[in-house]
């Protein structure tokens, strides 16, 4: 009876975090491989912070995606040629310049997220409805855990 749950001793939290570190970390090496094939998994990641963030300096953009300024500029180069993030002027200090991401990156977005959802529902699909109510509850928990910081 493979989407039954058996009951199970409830772990301490120092062993709950193992366990879901190494879950966490699997899930995430899989759905990066369910890129859309045209663009790379950091690319598509930086298109997502910066459509999150909006409008941002190349500097600002690097450090919110923890690289540096010269590896920024080369992915922010390469993202203009593919036409997928545009340049504005800071509306406050044109010497400044912004990024954002073109409507061409916003389909590839879309594109990666609609594949990397199909391949959880597909997942899912699987699961029981009591296991199926348990990931929800554990989304849910999980997002409050990740917003509330560190």
């Amino acid at each position: 009876m493979p989407n039954q749950i058996a009951p199970i001793a409830i772990g301490t939290p120092p062993e709950v975090a193992s366990k879901l570190r190494v879950a966490l970390m699997r899930m995430v090496r899989r759905l990066k491989r369910e890129t859309d094939g045209e663009h790379t998994v950091s690319a598509i990641a930086a298109l997502g912070s910066l459509n999150s963030r909006g409008p941002l300096t190349l500097s600002q953009w690097a450090e919110a995606e923890g690289v540096s300024r010269p590896s920024m500029t080369v992915l922010g180069a390469n993202l203009l040629d593919q036409k997928l993030i545009a340049k504005e002027a800071d509306p406050k200090d044109g010497r400044v310049v912004r990024v954002h991401v073109a409507l061409a990156g916003v389909r590839a977005l879309e594109r990666s997220r609609n594949r990397r959802n199909a391949y959880l529902a597909k997942r899912l699909a699987a699961l029981g409805s009591d296991e199926l109510r348990i990931l929800d509850e554990a989304a849910t928990i999980l997002l409050r855990l990740v917003e509330e910081g560190p």
